[in-house]
């Protein structure tokens, strides 16, 4: 009976903190202000799920359409879908970071 108490009691402890954490996530976070599904704010689980079920980029497409250009798509993780935004994230711009040769195929898109 006292084993069963202390697992009761941990199982609630543990349920406490996924509700806390998902309400930071979804209300105080840094990225909390950005438009995208509630689910996605809490949990990576959908974007996973997309992932390797190979329909991340037209999920991503689609979200884009319902959500616009800044869509929040994991707790941390933003996807854009700007000219803009892909100079600035692509290129190095004077960041002072070189950027491997990978990016310069998003040449083709405009940025340099």
């Amino acid at each position: 009976r006292l084993f069963c108490q202390m697992i009761l009691q941990i199982l609630q402890a543990a349920g406490c903190l996924l509700l806390m954490a998902s309400l930071y996530r979804l209300l105080l976070a840094p990225l909390a202000h950005l438009p995208g599904p509630k689910l996605c704010a809490i949990t990576r689980l959908p974007l996973m799920y997309r992932e390797f079920t190979g329909g991340r980029r037209m999920w991503i497409h689609q979200l884009h359409m319902r959500y616009g250009p800044v869509v929040r798509v994991a707790p941390d993780e933003v996807s854009f879908a700007t000219r803009e935004a892909a100079k600035e994230i692509y290129t190095s711009g004077g960041s002072g970071y070189d950027k491997s040769s990978f990016y310069s195929l998003f040449g083709n898109f405009g940025a340099s």
